[in-house]
């Protein structure tokens, strides 16, 4: 579960990164506030992504409350900005949190039966 949320994660990076970079940029240009803030939450989310996917392996508990604070960020993002996608990727971020939930479940059996065997 935690190599899924891993591989998962560092491929959302690319969407959410790309996509929130464009609409930072071309909210710019069109003078558009809300569209340029939506794209600068969703860079925040894009790089709390990463951080959620370097700590799944070793630290699921910790990729858990990353994907649960980006998730936060980005309804925020959404609810204030005319970038809706971004309720789009906050759902994804909360699935990618129940992902490290059972993935906390699989370290500890993992942990355990190593444990065991020592």
């Amino acid at each position: 579960m935690r190599l899924a949320v891993l591989i998962i994660g560092l491929c959302l990076v690319m969407l959410v990164g790309m996509q929130s970079c464009t609409v930072m940029v071309g909210g710019g240009i069109t003078d558009d506030q809300d569209l340029s803030g939506g794209g600068a939450m969703g860079m925040l989310v894009s790089f709390l992504f990463i951080l959620g996917s370097a700590f799944v392996m070793a630290y699921p508990k910790a990729s858990m409350i990353i994907f649960l604070v980006a998730s936060f960020f980005g309804f925020v993002g959404a609810s204030g900005s005319t970038f809706i996608d971004l309720y789009i990727w906050s759902f994804i971020s909360l699935v990618l949190a129940v992902m490290s939930y059972f993935g906390i479940k699989d370290k500890k059996k993992k942990d355990e039966l190593q444990a065991s065997k020592n």
